[in-house]
């Protein structure tokens, strides 16, 4: 080996003497002048140096330069469910809120964590009585015509809110503020009392004056804006396709070169229109969009990880069974709405039908107080532990039991002219999801030990909506309740929200229940807000207008090389878009 080494410095030398007379002219001629052993020599020397320098340099070049965010490529997503008015005074379907959240902006907004942002908004404060509100917009805010947006577009967007003509499911959020602009850039909110989440109202979207001043009221909720909206968001509406029947298929937005924060990165955004979750994995599979959300469960498994990323977001979301006394009359008995609160094994449905949560207890959000999601307001609200044998004595003592000894519990109902037997049998409606067409029937098998028959009526979502919640059209209703990132049940649960567009679908009316809502949504205080919401939570568990079962985590399907996507916490589904400026797809290097 080492005869070989000095064999081969020998050789270099010569070389070197050799080369070091040569002028440029003779070295075009060296593969004439070497030989074939001198040749091979001379091609490894250069390609250890070739080798050499390039390690070199590109250590250099990473350990002088970083990887930042560029503008480049394309994300398409699948949503359940197909828009009706993209417009964010109107829009009340995950689908409306989502491209509402791509297209327009608030003066706030939320990000990963549920902490609250600057949107439009260079800054805001609140009086100390929290009934005044002051917010000075950025400098050079522009709607996507490129049109100056100013405080009197806010001003406009609140007074259209206000206006009943509007029909804006969210005027309730706003009555009893008054709003004014002080400046182009300065708007003070006054409040008739003080109003702990009202700083939630300021995410409210804002929509542009100069388009719509000058729209009927009675036209407003129909108008073309509503399908091809101009906003001051990350995205603008590039083009959009219907099928036949005039059903909207997909959005594709371009990103908003003169959006007021940073980015968007992502070139073009498409959402694309499904009826369920199947479908969507179906164009998942075939490679028509790229990802999409919710993902049960069971179905999040059968994703490659190399391919996907599956995020599981918490949400302050508690899924109820309803009950509708209107529609089914036996219901009107507390005994019978007990029997079906001890028959329900709350453990099994959060491990069996859902993607991740815990069971619920109070009739009240997860997250009050700062607390836990899935934590209990407080251990001293009634509960209804799961015990089958409760359950039934609860039925014998309210006049139900077994005539025929099938199983399920029958009451005789005599009239004038003849007694019938009447069985104790009621219509669940859930939407069409996996995961609550699970506990549909986790829940139906469990009352049915009980002898309690339940028929599962399936509903789309769409439909759900349309025909069976806002008409309140059920017995009983298995479905969630979103409450936002700061805690007012008042919508929910309050009896002046009965009435579509109202949310309490409980259809509950209780006077000091009214009362407590009313005092807690004022109080700035914490602790007095807490303090109430729990006396409400108490009062609800013994009066069961629904049963609370558990909260659930959001499952979130991306592809792996979208980065930036810092999601942990979300209220809406829609708002995994909050920080969607910031995504990305390619990336490149700077000094």
């Amino acid at each position: 080996m080492i005869d070989r080494t000095q064999a081969l410095f020998h050789h270099a030398r010569r070389l070197f003497r050799r080369w070091r007379m040569l002028t440029l002219r003779k070295l075009l001629y060296l593969p004439r002048i070497l030989s074939a052993q001198e040749k091979r020599f001379l091609a490894l020397l250069l390609l250890t140096a070739l080798v050499s320098g390039g390690a070199l340099a590109t250590r250099a070049y990473l350990g002088l330069t970083h990887s930042v965010p560029k503008i480049g490529g394309a994300y398409s997503e699948g949503v359940v469910g197909t828009p009706r008015a993209i417009n964010p005074i109107y829009a009340a379907s995950d689908a409306d809120r989502d491209l509402t959240r791509l297209i327009f902006s608030g003066l706030l907004t939320y990000d990963g964590n549920g902490l609250i942002l600057p949107d439009l908004a260079e800054s805001y404060e609140a009086s100390p009585d929290g009934k005044t509100w002051t917010v000075v917009l950025a400098e050079n805010l522009f709607w996507h015509d490129e049109v100056p947006l100013t405080a009197q577009d806010v001003i406009f967007t609140v007074k259209r809110i206000q206006n009943p003509q509007y029909k804006s499911p969210f005027r309730l959020n706003w009555q009893g503020v008054e709003a004014e602009a002080l400046d182009s850039r300065t708007i003070r909110f006054t409040l008739r009392a003080s109003y702990a989440p009202f700083v939630e109202n300021l995410t409210q979207g804002i929509i542009p004056k100069h388009r719509w001043e000058n729209i009927d009221p009675a036209q407003a909720p129909l108008h073309e804006l509503n399908l091809n909206p101009i906003g001051s968001g990350p995205y603008r509406v590039k083009r959009f396709k219907r099928e036949s029947g005039g059903t909207l298929r997909w959005f594709t937005l371009n990103r908003n070169n003169d959006y007021h924060r940073e980015g968007p990165y992502i070139k073009e955004i498409t959402l694309v229109f499904f009826q369920n979750e199947a479908e969507m994995a179906g164009a998942w599979r075939r490679g028509d969009i790229d990802g999409f959300g919710p993902v049960s469960a069971g179905r999040a498994k059968e994703f490659s990880r190399d391919q996907t990323q599956i995020l599981s977001l918490a949400t302050p979301r508690i899924f109820n069974i309803f009950f509708n006394e209107r529609e089914a009359p036996v219901l009107a008995d507390k005994k019978v709405r007990s029997a079906i609160a001890h028959a329900l094994n709350k453990e099994r449905l959060v491990q069996e039908a859902t993607a991740g949560g815990a069971t619920a207890t109070g009739a009240i959000l997860p997250h009050l107080g700062g607390a836990p999601l899935g934590s209990t307001p407080s251990q001293s609200i009634r509960d209804y532990p799961y015990d089958p044998a409760k359950s039934r004595s609860l039925l014998l003592q309210a006049g139900w039991k077994d005539e025929n000894g099938d199983g399920i519990y029958e009451k005789k109902i005599k009239d004038k002219k003849k007694t019938s037997i009447v069985p104790l049998e009621l219509r669940l409606y859930t939407g069409n999801s996996p995961e609550l067409l699970r506990a549909a029937s986790l829940i139906r098998d469990m009352l049915a030990e009980a002898g309690i028959k339940v028929i599962i009526e399936e509903r789309s979502f769409v439909d759900l909506e349309s025909a069976v919640i806002r008409p309140r059209n059920f017995q009983m209703l298995l479905f969630g309740q979103v409450y936002g990132y700061e805690p007012d049940p008042f919508a929910f649960w309050h009896s002046s929200q009965i009435k579509d567009p109202g949310l309490n679908i409980a259809l509950f009316k209780n006077k000091t229940a009214d009362r407590l809502l009313e005092e807690a949504r004022r109080a700035t205080d914490t602790a007095k807000r807490k303090a109430k919401y729990q006396e409400f939570a108490r009062l609800a568990a013994e009066e069961l207008p629904a049963i609370p079962l558990y909260t659930q985590l959001y499952l979130y399907l991306l592809p792996r090389d979208i980065e930036g996507a810092a999601l942990y916490k979300i209220s809406l589904p829609s708002d995994r878009f909050n920080q969607i400026n910031l995504w990305y797809r390619e990336t490149k290097r700077v000094f």
